[in-house]
């Protein structure tokens, strides 16, 4: 028994030697090139981040420290601001911004992005020796556009209609109207 299978074996080993050897028809994959040594891959705008800045709103004066959530559709802002100033005369001056915003992207390029959404601020400012304190809100719809430099770092600039209320030392008059706003930032991804 034993004989049949060694002799078909080896008949099947002498037909594989016997057979002519076919040429590969299509050329081998190129092989994969390796990075160069310390280089770190590029991100893109909008593959999101964290990043941080410092921003100026116009309307009302919201100046602070910018933090920065950036995804691919959109972005959220949120700035905070404090000032507070001691005089000789034993008086004091304090002011607290805060504010908060969402951007939708509509269109981005390469090294730019245009975006659609709002925000809200806080301002509260107590002026020194006046003893009248004041406090402002506002909504702010409109566009904003940065400007990547890097893809690291990004101009912004905003443009839209503020609707502030609160209390600003003058008589309680509910109305409902529009200014024009601006705003000017920069900000460091960490990416």
């Amino acid at each position: 028994m034993r004989k049949p299978l060694l002799l078909s074996l080896l008949a099947g080993l002498a037909l594989c030697a016997a057979s002519p050897a076919f040429a590969q028809t299509e050329p081998p994959p190129p092989a994969a090139m390796a990075p160069p040594p310390n280089s770190a891959p590029v991100t893109a705008i909008g593959q999101g981040g964290i990043g941080v800045g410092a921003v100026e709103w116009l309307s009302p004066f919201v100046t602070g420290g910018e933090f920065v959530y950036d995804q691919s559709m959109f972005h959220l802002e949120a700035v905070l601001g404090f000032g507070h100033t001691s005089n000789n005369n034993n008086t004091s001056s304090g002011n607290f911004d805060i504010g908060v915003a969402a951007w939708y992207h509509l269109a981005r390029g390469t090294n730019a992005d245009f975006s659609i959404g709002g925000g809200a601020g806080l301002f509260y400012n107590s002026p020194a020796g006046a003893g009248a304190s004041s406090t402002q809100f506002a909504l702010e719809p409109g566009i904003e556009a940065r400007a990547f430099l890097t893809p690291n770092f990004a101009l912004t600039f905003r443009a839209g209609f503020a609707l502030t209320f609160g209390d600003n030392g003058s008589p309680t008059v509910f109305s409902l109207g529009g200014q024009g706003s601006g705003q000017f930032g920069f900000v460091y991804f960490f990416r």
